[in-house]
């Protein structure tokens, strides 16, 4: 395994690196180049707010390679009223005709009938190429992935070295054919990976690579999101791509850190 080749997200086809960018942080717009131009980053999550720099960054990318990113936009519309115009306003704000996702955020059970059928009606219109859907309830994911729905092309799930409950709950359960593609936030666990206070006795504190290598280490995952607040935090998280998957020794590490912290 390489982490800078790309992979296959899933039934929906898309070619994508093996690490994207969300904007929920703040990073720059010159960073949002900088990941695309100079390490092959293709995968832009333009999350709630939709942060500035973010947009600034897509909106020159797409200038003159539209074809060669994709473009993530999110809803937390949890009744199907507003999400289509949500949608559209996003698209007008980045000059571009679609998005290549539309991640429906925060769903615990199943979406609402007409949030669904919006969805679904967007990409007839080719408005939205694929759905997305994210959520923390685990064994909800584990039950679309056993019922094969179709209507979700993406699963985006939390997963880290603290937090290995996918590993029972949601990735024995992908079927081997057209199964949906598989995104993971929160590799750091919200930093506390990278905290010298919480390790055990005697451990250093991980990177944030390390935390980037651990989520796409796992088969089932095809793409790790980054959540970088500054160029500088992007340049430290981005080593990972060369830093490969991590060795039985650098797993074994990772995970003993993760349990410590989980109990």
């Amino acid at each position: 395994m390489n982490l800078r080749e790309r992979a296959t997200l899933g039934r929906t086809g898309l070619k994508v690196s093996r690490l994207g960018l969300a904007s929920g942080y703040g990073v720059p717009s010159s960073t949002v180049e900088k990941a695309f131009h100079e390490h092959g980053i293709n995968y832009f999550y333009w999350s709630t707010p939709r942060r500035r720099g973010m947009r600034d960054g897509l909106r020159n990318l797409a200038k003159n390679h539209r074809d060669e990113i994709v473009v993530v936009l999110q809803s937390y519309d949890h009744f199907g009223i507003s999400v289509k115009r949500s949608v559209r306003k996003g698209l007008k704000v980045l000059g571009v005709d679609y998005t290549d996702v539309l991640l429906l955020g925060w769903h615990n059970r199943r979406p609402s009938r007409r949030t669904i059928d919006k969805a679904l009606k967007m990409k007839e219109e080719g408005l939205v190429r694929f759905i997305a859907m994210s959520g923390h309830n685990r064994r909800f994911f584990g039950e679309l992935a056993r019922q094969g729905d179709s209507s979700i092309d993406i699963f985006m799930l939390r997963y880290n070295a603290v937090h290995k409950g996918a590993e029972d709950d949601i990735f024995p359960h992908l079927p081997d054919n057209n199964r949906p593609g598989v995104t993971v936030y929160t590799a750091t666990c919200w930093g506390k990976l990278l905290k010298r206070k919480k390790m055990p006795p005697g451990e250093e504190p991980l990177s944030a690579a390390d935390c980037y290598r651990f989520v796409p280490s796992n088969p089932h995952v095809d793409l790790c999101m980054m959540a970088p607040s500054s160029e500088q935090e992007f340049d430290a998280g981005i080593t990972a791509l060369a830093g490969g998957p991590l060795s039985d020794e650098e797993m074994a590490r990772i995970r003993k850190i993760g349990d410590h912290i989980h109990r």
